[in-house]
């Protein structure tokens, strides 16, 4: 796998770092790949291709073209690509015996094949195999972990025709595309978070009635339960990494907001003082919880609990922080503090205990999530009545906007990667 970078290094020297020999500087070029359809094109075939360069462009790192090459990858066929100027070469063709795809990644200089691998079909959605065989492509391109097959879930305001507002949950692809909505209940509902299982994903969300805010759960047909049905507000769970632990936060009707733990025979809870804790997530131990509280200053801090012992650590000083999310791949937490009177992007490394400001544009930066390979943040940036679903690339800093303003969108959640990618299908 090494030899892909050193094919970087020779031809594109901008584009790694001198330390990090890996795709991502803070400044480089696109890296031209030919992705290219062997044997008989047909629209399946066409269409997986055109997704999987949307995918492999989507970081800013490549610039890929689909073209058509002969019935079989030959040398004189690898040797064209490169006189045509790319030092990449992917050939994708149809696996009829497997009812799937074969993909081959060449180094065109050295006329080498550095790896290829079969795909079957996965589910019914042919995006989703694009996906799928994406993400078996990006680490050998590289080195870094893939996100393709996951998704998003977010709010979008709407209203009924009577001008009541209301807001439903949505799912999409990872950049935005493909949005459905996955509950249109004629009620306000709130702050969606994915389950950690990557085989059978379950939203839970946030719904208001009449008499609290109560906890629901919904799986990608739409099927609709209750989970938490406490007085008052119960909402934001977060799952630990083999499921068998959640936490989420209720006031169970007396005025402050607890959180609580649950595994299975035991429901306890985690907090005991006179402020509201609110917004927990779990680093990839399971032990070690971070949350938002405002019992200590009145404002809201975030904080780490190490759960065995009950010890609580206070990590911001001052101002107002809100919505920690812990990655793993990084050891940093990403939340939001207000900085100037907008609420922006920050991250906490756990290394070094520093913090660090991320973002500094106008707009309210709230609710921010990683991607499951740690590269990107998404958040909603609102600005008066409107809220956009937008993603920070930490790769290159550059911010991308993933929804229109055609609707308000707010509480961006990015799901696990998934095995098969989901389907939304609504009966």
């Amino acid at each position: 796998m090494k030899k892909i970078f050193f094919v970087f290094l020779s031809l594109f020297p901008s584009l790694v770092q001198a330390d990090d020999l890996c795709v991502g500087a803070t400044h480089h070029e696109r890296l031209p790949v030919c992705l290219g359809i062997v044997g008989k094109k047909n629209k399946e075939l066409k269409q997986v291709a055109e997704r999987i360069k949307d995918d492999l462009e989507f970081s800013g790192q490549f610039t890929v073209d689909v073209r058509t090459c002969g019935k079989k990858a030959s040398i004189d066929e690898v040797a064209k690509i490169k006189q045509a100027g790319y030092p990449l070469l992917i050939l994708l063709n149809t696996n009829y015996k497997r009812d799937g795809f074969e993909w081959r990644l060449y180094d065109t200089t050295q006329a080498n094949m550095l790896e290829g691998k079969s795909y079957t079909k996965k589910g019914s959605l042919w995006r989703g195999w694009a996906h799928n065989i994406a993400d078996a492509i990006w680490p050998v391109l590289t080195g870094e972990k893939t996100f393709f097959s996951s998704k998003l879930a977010y709010c979008k305001e709407t209203h009924a025709k009577n001008g009541k507002r209301l807001t439903h949950v949505c799912v999409a692809d990872f950049d935005g595309s493909n949005e459905e909505v996955l509950i249109d209940t004629p009620t306000v509902n709130v702050a969606p978070r994915w389950n950690a299982d990557t085989k059978n994903p379950l939203l839970f969300y946030s719904e208001y009635t009449n008499s609290n805010v109560r906890l629901m759960a919904a799986d990608m047909h739409g099927h609709r339960k209750i989970t938490s049905n406490f007085e008052g507000v119960n909402m934001l769970p977060a799952f630990s990494h083999d499921g068998t632990q959640v936490i989420y936060c209720a006031s169970r009707g007396n005025g402050s907001c607890h959180l609580y733990h649950y595994t299975k025979g035991s429901f306890k809870k985690l907090t005991n003082n006179d402020g509201n804790n609110i917004a927990p997530c779990l680093a990839e131990d399971g032990k070690t919880l971070f949350f938002c509280s405002d019992y200590e200053t009145g404002r809201p801090q975030i904080y780490s609990l190490d759960m065995p012992t009950g010890a609580t650590k206070r990590l911001t000083q001052g101002g107002y922080c809100a919505s920690p999310s812990y990655c793993k791949k990084r050891n940093q937490l990403a939340y939001g503090k207000i900085v100037g009177g907008q609420m922006q992007l920050f991250l906490y490394d756990f290394a070094t205990n520093n913090h660090k400001q991320l973002t500094q544009d106008a707009g309210n930066k709230e609710e921010c999530s990683w991607s499951p390979c740690g590269n990107y943040l998404a958040y909603s940036t609102e600005k008066g009545d409107m809220g956009r679903i937008a993603i920070l690339n930490l790769l290159t800093n550059k911010v991308n906007y993933l929804t229109d303003e055609s609707a308000s969108r707010s509480y961006p959640i990015w799901s696990p990667l998934y095995q098969q990618y989901p389907a939304v299908t609504i009966s």
